[in-house]
């Protein structure tokens, strides 16, 4: 009883929060806005140390989950009801929600995320932005809430092309770790359970199998607009990768964000895999990728040395 009389509290003061940060983000302003850009795929696969990639270049800002402060609100949620309007609106709150903040899913700055609990990452922002959590010029907002969004848009029925046509500064972006890494990440964390068709009866290869459709998925919608997709993997990732995702984003290639990032970027396998669930990841991937060849076989070098 008190526990349910202290978390409506909670939520009653949450929502008072939200609504004075709604008023308050109106002052926020977008005049130097290229290109609002949104994780895709699953979670447990490179988003936080992407979105700490993103955060250390000098026009861009990012947003750390806070989902639930974001899609019950109609004059910000413009994914399930599009206007202009509301797209402002969503960026400018996103943005304002991006200075402060919590940890985990209500969000906020990124640089309170576990990417930042790495001491070289958090060296690197303050080396050059100080304390700053605001950039001067921002140029693309970031939101890192991929899976979350997602079931949101097909709860509505809308789907990322839809929002694309709407606003051509729309971007997705898909970082690709090891598949079966980031199974086994989402199985250990509970996390495969934003997963519309995974359950506690799920097993490994179920999840494999949801993410590996995840990324089929955003191929798919690639080929139908590539510019406004854009995808890399943990194992080609390097200097060109990072003048790409400024293409992208329509940002300048600043060469000391890009020493920066190549230093803390340091990802390697630390999951050992079964030789059955390695046969199953190979079948699935040549037999659900042919269509696009160059991604499977990306997809198999992760197992080439298994």
């Amino acid at each position: 009883m008190i526990s349910r009389v202290l978390d409506k509290f909670k939520n009653r003061l949450q929502s008072y929060r939200d609504k004075k940060d709604l008023s308050d983000s109106s002052s926020v302003n977008l005049d130097g806005l290229e290109s609002v850009c949104f994780f895709s795929g699953p979670y447990r696969n490179l988003t936080s140390l992407t979105a700490a990639m993103a955060v250390l270049h000098p026009n861009c800002q990012v947003l750390n989950h806070a989902q639930s402060r974001i899609f019950p609100y109609n004059e910000v949620n413009f994914f399930k009801n599009y206007s202009h309007e509301r797209f402002n609106s969503f960026v400018k709150y996103a943005i304002w929600l991006s200075l402060s903040g919590f940890r985990g899913r209500l969000g906020g700055s990124i640089l309170l995320s576990h990417a930042f609990d790495k001491s070289l990452v958090k060296s690197k922002y303050e080396e050059r932005f100080d304390d700053n959590l605001l950039k001067d010029n921002i140029k693309c907002l970031l939101w890192k809430e991929g899976l979350h969004l997602k079931n949101h848009l097909l709860k509505y029925n809308v789907t990322e092309l839809d929002l694309i046509q709407k606003n051509d500064k729309i971007r997705f972006i898909l970082p690709i770790r090891n598949p079966l890494d980031c199974a086994f990440s989402n199985q250990k964390t509970g996390m495969s359970n934003i997963f519309n068709n995974i359950n506690q009866d799920s097993t490994f290869q179920d999840i494999l199998k949801s993410i590996l459709d995840e990324f089929l998925s955003f191929f798919q919608n690639q080929k139908e607009l590539n510019s406004n997709f854009f995808h890399f993997y943990q194992h080609t990732f390097n200097e060109d990768t990072l003048k790409q995702f400024c293409v992208y984003m329509n940002l300048p290639f600043d060469q000391k964000w890009s020493l920066d990032v190549l230093e803390i970027y340091n990802i390697k396998s630390s999951y050992n895999h079964s030789k059955q669930d390695i046969a199953f990841y190979k079948k699935y991937v040549k037999h659900n990728f042919k269509d696009f060849p160059a991604e499977m076989k990306n997809l198999l070098k992760f197992v080439l040395v298994d």
